[in-house]
């Protein structure tokens, strides 16, 4: 009787179940691998921001992977990419970015990034405001005219990365820009006689919407969405917003609303919420909002607290 049978049947099986195993290994990684290989047919396009995901796809169309890296409904001024959103970014074709300081984490990303992706900083290629403390304000997409500039510095580049398709770029784009135009014009319409003329908001997210309109602007913060105002500063708002008679205290969505809903109520006000769009919220795109429906949400708010006709 063979006593070492029993083992080398063992053995036997052991090596193939081993060898079933790494097949199964090889064909799972060979799929995977195609897969991968089909989906970067499109170049792959990170972008750091709601606005200009919004634009670069509706240039793009289904023609180029546009990428958004700031998950929804997070804060966007407190938003740091992990591993792998860095990982994504450096497999990009093009990587564009707010700029002007919206991103503390860009500027150190670029001189790590591969030569194989180009990087934009589109605060390069608008209109920047600067604050009173003369830091450059990010938040300049609220500024219609610098959508427009916004859409036709990433036409520009699409057209660079897939020539093949300038002319639907083209056609998209143009189609962009006459709706931005379009809100642009109601937007003057609609707030060239208001009786308040102080748009007075918790965070100073909205002076370039404050700018374009001819609005004075008051913020009970900083550009830092995080930063705490002191009871100085609290007392002092709350003081003018009595003396010019202000009806409505703005307050940004996605962040908290505790000082602008203190400072209401002690001085008589409204608190309500503007869209800045740093940022939407996961309920905002599975209804199908986009830049232009919430400009003009905003713009029915402006128009009623600012008592236009």
């Amino acid at each position: 009787m063979c006593t070492k049978c029993p083992i080398r049947k063992r053995i036997v099986l052991i090596i193939a179940i081993i060898i079933t195993f790494f097949s199964v290994l090889t064909i799972l990684l060979s799929d995977s691998d195609e897969q991968d290989v089909q989906s970067s047919t499109k170049p792959v396009i990170s972008v750091s921001t709601y606005t200009l995901y919004e634009a670069a796809h509706a240039i793009a169309a289904d023609t180029l992977d546009i990428r958004s890296i700031i998950p929804l409904g997070s804060d966007a001024h407190m938003f740091s990419p992990n591993p792998m959103q860095v990982a994504e970014i450096s497999r990009s074709a093009l990587f564009v970015y707010n700029g002007a300081g919206f991103e503390t984490w860009a500027e150190s990303l670029k001189p790590t990034l591969p030569k194989s992706t180009h990087v934009i900083d589109m605060s390069t290629h608008v209109a920047l405001l600067k604050t009173k403390e003369g830091a450059p304000d990010p938040h300049y997409w609220l500024d219609i005219d610098n959508m427009i500039r916004m859409t036709q510095t990433l036409e520009a580049e699409f057209i660079r990365l897939s020539p093949s398709n300038e002319p639907l770029y083209i056609k998209n784009a143009t189609a962009y820009i006459a709706m931005l135009q379009k809100l642009k014009t109601d937007y003057a319409a609609e707030l060239k006689t208001c009786r308040s003329r102080t748009l007075v908001s918790n965070h100073n997210a909205f002076g370039y919407l404050a700018h374009a309109n001819h609005f004075d602007n008051i913020s009970i913060i900083g550009l830092s969405s995080d930063a705490q105002p002191s009871a100085q500063i609290i007392a002092r708002v709350i003081s003018l917003v009595k003396e010019h008679a202000i009806k409505t205290i703005f307050f940004e969505e996605l962040i908290n609303d505790n000082v602008a809903q203190t400072i209401a109520k002690e001085s008589g006000a409204h608190a309500e919420s503007l869209q800045p769009l740093e940022n939407i919220s996961e309920d905002e795109l599975k209804s199908h909002q986009t830049y232009e429906s919430i400009m003009r949400h905003n713009l029915a708010k402006l128009t009623q607290a600012m008592e236009c006709r």
